[in-house]
């Protein structure tokens, strides 16, 4: 008996669409992590470690591995912990490579200085501009090495335990393990806090992420150290990530987090509330305030003022979505223009703005600043008037740089890189093209800065430190000066054991100016050439800072102006003074006290084991040569991810069923090679599904191949009558109630590639093999002519059966596919959808097999950020065209996603009178469509820089749209008005007759070829549900419809495209 066919074709040609939809395609949209050259790395074995390195610098790699045996000493004292196998730690050369890290999923921002990450135990990081931040990131990140062994290894803690660790514990415990109690810049950030009256509770710092916790975390573990004994701190650790911090607490000191919130509180009050003079003169700000929170953003950093003293060009969050470049006013702060930014210009990664400043050209015209692109550092050179780009500049072996100084012949630009994991000076001849090395040895030299006469260099470096034999784990910087026509280096005797940084000379070349921490707080000084002496220029309680410690954070004019960054409210200010304007007093060149670097309680009650060692580190015995050993590189695969969606067992009328997957993803120690296996089952034993896949990242391509089994499941209900036997060899006519569960299954083989060809556009390419079969089961349930349940029967239908009783194949079936594309993205999302910058997709399949078709889409996308509100085009087209195009189920237009106001559901329901001859839900159907969206979109509710209502929990955009689409086929025609016109046509029976009616009339209806756009306007609010999916309700007038009088409310779970 044939039933339902008309329904059944329709759905088969649906369900055929959604199995090709669903193979393996490479992601839509999204940025690249490109891999600009293949690294051949070598494996260094040490007693508790294996080292992965490809560095050429054997000295280097030799200080390296003795460190982090250092570390591991240092670290088992306070964890009393062992590593039974070596743990590895991957070495990169710098951090441009570090970014193109395969051994990490995701982005790497210029920001973060190492990773660890949890199931391989695998340190990752690369070697830092300065020794002193190498050591640090290495010491920092084998605590969390410690961390994840101490607490992965036990029977009582799992990985998810870990996750009951506020990341404030995490990451703070890591920085006063590596850096102690002595820290200048983290005691800024608690002088700040405590002049602010915002000393956060142990709750604040769990619940929002107003506070830094890397500083804040690390004064409190200070805290616990010296309060409680080093001896607590592993104790504390493991009850957190056990019983939560709140728990851990009462079960390790007997009280409350509230009380020890208020322990740790007093104890920075009495710590620094003495060193605050009664006459405010450490708050008192010398010079006028140009750039701020008010005109700018919250951290404006990395000041640059021309030479003239006419313009600053500065780093700021301005905009919200990252960091640009700026030109401004320098004597009233009024912004200009933005210099540049990666949105407008798409050479630029990233900008290297966190510890590096741009350069001036002596006349005040053009500005150079570093600048990440295609996998290393590179200068760019901007004219300021128009901001054009004059030239961009990668400097050979020289992969990462920073800190430019333009020579006052504006011949040459000097500034401090690394070659080889070796930090040293260099300049560029502007005119010649050629890189001079200035300096060339195993000390850290870093920020140079050009006397005003051209015939010195200034500079910051670790050799006078390292020369005296400094044993501390963190390393003084001490000033060093380059005679440009000696070629000589010589150390300036300045405060040996504060960190002495971003040095410029007077517009006489007579004197240097310079930031140091000499007495723990962070202010500017004056060094004298002449006499050696030196004066301080500023008082402050806070400091002058940028991001880091080694921030730029001064800059200094010809005409003797000094912009610098002054750190309070957590946030950076940019102020402009005359030199003259500052009241010298006169110190000893020798000067230091660091009490006020020191974080609380200042004296140590318990044991006292990190500040000791870290005093101490180059006392330790050092791992001799014949301990460490190079042996050949093995892949070494293990699990890097595993996830289950749980087990369940379930009865229904179809009977008993086991549902569950799992899913999990396994590479090699590089990451380079990766393999994805996921299993599901869900339902009877038909229904289990799987996909092996294998993703190689070795070199720039991406390319890869998976295999699959995925059933899928879908059912029709019919009703007839059937004779079916009794128990006496009878039968009885009854009504069968019966339902066909149809299983496709899809086997299948496909390969896939892409070729990025910047971080924001790619090529991909693909082909699959594909294979389909079918199974139908029907369940059948009898009732009797009084509608009383007599039985039940379960059979299997054969595809010969199944293809008669439907009117369509149930046959096998064999498809090949093609695809390519063209992909480009440098959009930044907002709340609910992309705010700034364009997204595109131009791409093409072909289908050939029992199917022959092909398909191509051009989805262009732009957005225009206009404080306070977003402008989105969106212009989307997709065509299919081949013989067997209209053998699938037609593409249509009113998913809310491409046109809202025209959603199948509404029109379906509508009540409403509806003439034949009026626009209807076929003019939605078709196998070639075109969108056209705009939306103005508001930032509501969420962080208060974005969004127009403050709100740290309902995050929403509210958007005003007007969508624009157009369906149709090659047997119809396009028209470009409000409604199609309509014919009259005769109902033709199965021999192409007229069908008449009773009368003898001929039987008609409203026929039409025409299809027209369908246009709506409306207004919808995307919410953002807690980061797990976007909420849109809307309310839509559609222009063509008839059916509805004004509009009509819709709902969709989609972010903003």
């Amino acid at each position: 008996m044939k039933i339902g066919s008309t329904l059944l074709k329709r759905y088969s040609s649906l369900l055929l669409l959604l199995i090709l939809s669903f193979s393996v395609k490479a992601q839509y949209f999204g940025q690249n992590k490109v891999r600009y050259k293949k690294l051949d790395f070598k494996v260094l074995q040490t007693p508790h470690f294996e080292i992965y390195y490809y560095i050429k610098n054997e000295k280097l790699l030799k200080r390296f591995s003795q460190d982090a045996e250092t570390w591991y000493k240092m670290h088992q004292e306070v964890f009393r912990d062992t590593f039974l196998k070596k743990n590895p730690i991957i070495l990169y050369n710098n951090h441009p490579d570090f970014q193109q890290t395969t051994a990490l999923n995701g982005e790497i921002g210029i920001g973060t200085g190492g990773v660890t990450e949890a199931l391989k135990n695998r340190v990752i990081m690369p070697v830092m501009e300065l020794n002193s931040q190498t050591r640090h990131v290495l010491g920092h990140e084998l605590v969390h090495a410690f961390q994840y062994h101490l607490l992965l290894e036990k029977d009582s803690i799992s990985l998810e335990n870990v996750g009951q660790t506020p990341l404030w514990m995490v990451e703070g415990m890591a920085e006063y393990l590596s850096i102690g109690k002595k820290d200048a810049f983290t005691s800024m950030w608690m002088r700040d806090a405590m002049l602010n009256r915002d000393i956060p509770s142990l709750k604040d710092l769990t619940n929002s992420n107003k506070y830094f916790p890397y500083r804040y975390g690390q004064a409190f573990w200070t805290y616990i150290g010296s309060q409680y004994g080093d001896t607590t701190i592993v104790p504390l650790f493991k009850n957190t990530a056990k019983y939560g911090y709140e728990n851990a607490i009462r079960y390790t000191f007997g009280y409350d987090d509230k009380t020890l919130s208020g322990l740790w509180k007093n104890s920075i009050d009495a710590h620094y509330k003495p060193m605050l003079k009664a006459d405010s003169s450490q708050i008192k700000i010398t010079g006028t305030k140009i750039i701020d929170n008010k005109n700018a953003g919250n951290m404006n950093v990395a000041p640059a003022l021309s030479p003239d003293g006419k313009y600053l060009a500065f780093m700021s969050e301005k905009d919200l979505f990252g960091i640009d470049l700026f030109l401004a006013d320098a004597k009233t702060g009024r912004i200009i223009r933005k210099l540049s930014s990666q949105i407008s210009n798409g050479h630029i990664d990233d900008f290297n703005f966190i510890e590096s400043a741009g350069a001036w050209s002596p006349d005040s015209k053009q500005f150079a600043f570093s600048i990440f692109s295609h996998g290393k550092n590179q200068m760019m050179i901007i004219n300021v008037s128009n901001g054009t780009t004059v030239s961009q500049t990668a400097m050979d072996q020289v992969q990462q740089f920073g800190n430019l100084t333009w020579s006052p012949n504006g011949k040459d630009v000097a500034f401090s890189g690394m070659v080889e994991g070796q930090s040293d000076i260099f300049s560029y001849n502007l005119d010649t093209k050629t890189i001079t090395q200035i300096t060339n040895d195993v000390y850290s030299d870093y920020a140079p800065s050009y006397s005003p006469d051209g015939k010195k260099l200034v500079f910051s470096s670790d050799r006078a430190a390292i020369q005296a034999n400094v044993v501390n784990a963190v390393l003084p910087i001490n000033l060093a000066v380059y005679d440009i026509a000696s070629k000589t280096v010589s150390n300036l005797n300045v405060f040996p054991g504060a960190n002495n940084l971003n040095a410029q000379f007077s517009s006489n070349s007579q004197n240097i100016y310079f930031l140091s921490n000499r007495d723990g707080f962070r202010n500017l000084y004056k060094y004298n050439f002449a006499d050696n002496t030196v004066d301080q220029l500023t008082d402050y309680f806070t400091g002058i800072s940028g991001i880091t410690e080694f921030s730029p954070a001064i800059s200094v004019s010809t005409t003797d102006d000094i912009v610098y960054s002054y750190y309070r409210y957590q946030r950076y200010t940019l102020y402009n003074a005359k030199l003259s304007s500052f009241k010298a007093k006169r110190i000893g060149n020798q000067e230091e006290n660091f009490d006020a670097a020191i974080l609380p309680p200042m004296e140590n009650i318990g044991v006292n084991i990190i500040n000791s060692n870290l005093n101490n580190f180059d006392r330790f015995e050092k791992t001799v040569a014949d301990s460490m050993r190079t042996v050949p590189y093995k892949p070494k695969f293990r699990l890097d991810y595993l996830a289950n969606s749980g087990v369940g067992v379930s009865t229904s009328r179809f009977g008993t069923g086991v549902s569950g997957g799992i899913v999990g993803m396994f590479s090699d120690i590089l990451g380079t090679n990766q393999i994805i296996a996921n299993l599901s089952i869900n339902g009877e034993i038909y229904d289990f599904g799987g996909l092996v896949g294998y993703i190689n990242q070795k070199s720039r391509i991406n390319w890869g191949a998976a295999v699959s089994h995925i059933p899928y499941v879908s059912g029709f209900r019919s009703y007839g009558y059937e004779n079916i036997p009794t128990g006496d060899n009878q039968t009885v006519n009854a009504l069968a109630d019966r339902t066909d569960i149809i299983r496709t299954f899809e086997d299948q083989i496909q390969v896939f590639g892409a070729y990025p060809f910047s971080k924001i556009h790619r090529f991909e390419l693909g082909g699959a093999f594909s294979h389909y079969s079918y199974r139908i089961d029907r369940y059948s349930n009898y009732y009797n002519s009084a509608g009383y349940y007599i039985g039940q029967d379960k059979s299997r239908i054969s595809n010969d059966v199944a293809s008669q009783d439907y009117g369509i194949p149930f046959n096998s079936f064999t498809l090949y596919q093609l695809n390519a594309g063209f992909v480009g993205d440098n959009s930044i999302f907002g709340l609910t959808g992309p705010l700034d910058g364009f997204r595109y997709r131009v791409s093409g399949e072909k289908y050939f097999g029992t199917y022959n078709f092909a398909g191509v889409t051009a989805d262009l996308r732009k957005y225009w950020r206009a404080k306070p509100v977003t402008f989105a085009v969106r212009s989307y087209n997709t065509l299919r065209i081949g013989k067997d195009a209209d053998r699938l189920y037609p593409m249509y237009l009113g998913y809310p996603y491409l046109i809202r106001g025209y959603e199948s559901n509404s029109i379906y329901k509508s009540t409403s009178a509806q003439s034949s001859e009026s626009f209807d839900i076929n003019q939605l159907t078709g196998s070639k469509i075109a969108v056209f969206n705009f939306e103005v979109r508001l930032p509501f509710t969420g962080p208060k820089k974005l969004a127009a209502i403050s709100s740290k929990f309902l995050f929403s955009d509210l958007n005003l749209f007007f969508d624009a689409g157009l369906a149709w086929t090659n047997d119809t025609k396009v028209k470009f008005k409000s409604e199609p016109t309509y014919t009259t046509e005769p109902v033709l029976d199965n021999n192409g007759l007229p069908v008449k009616d009773e009368k003898n009339n001929p039987v008609t209806y409203q026929a039409t070829t025409e299809r027209v756009p369908a246009m709506s306007v409306g207004i919808s609010v995307r919410v953002n549900v807690f980061g797990y999916f976007v909420l849109e309700p809307y309310y839509a007038i559609p222009f063509q419809r008839k059916d509805v009088k004004t509009g009509v409310f819709g709902l969709t779970f989609a972010p903003g495209w």
